[in-house]
C-alpha cells in the first residue's frame, strides 16, 4: 500500500487532536477497497491520550466496510462512509462526546 497520509495530527486545542491515516492500494490483492483510511479523535485526560472516537474502514471482526468506535462502548456501528464523510462525522460525534463525557467545548472547523 502507498501511504498518502501517515498519522497526521490536527490539534483543535491543547488537549484535543485528530489523527488521520490514508493509504492507497497498489494492487486489488492488497485490500478490498481502493483507499484504506482511519480517523482517530483523542482527548488528553489525566496525563494520557484517550480515544473518544475512531472511524475507519479497516477489517473489523473479519468484516469489510467502514465503522465507528465510540468511547467507552464495546460495540461498533457500521456505516458506509467515504474518507471525507468520515472526517466530517468524527468531528460531529467528537464535539458531542467531549461536551457530554468530558465537559469540554471544542469547535471543529
Amino acid at each position: 500500500m502507498k501511504i498518502l497520509i501517515d498519522g497526521l495530527n490536527e490539534f483543535y486545542s491543547e488537549n484535543v487532536r485528530l489523527v488521520k491515516t490514508l493509504m492507497k492500494r497498489e494492487s486489488p490483492k492488497e485490500y478490498h477497497e481502493l483507499l484504506k483510511w482511519a480517523f482517530q479523535m483523542l482527548y488528553f485526560d489525566e496525563g494520557k491520550w484517550v480515544e473518544i472516537c475512531r472511524i475507519d474502514n479497516y477489517l473489523h471482526d473479519g468484516q469489510k466496510g467502514s465503522h465507528i468506535h465510540i468511547y467507552d462502548r464495546d460495540e461498533v456501528k457500521r456505516m458506509e462512509l467515504t474518507f471525507h464523510e468520515a472526517e466530517k462525522l468524527i468531528k460531529e460525534i467528537s464535539e458531542k462526546m467531549l461536551k457530554e463525557e468530558f465537559k469540554q467545548t471544542v469547535k471543529f472547523e
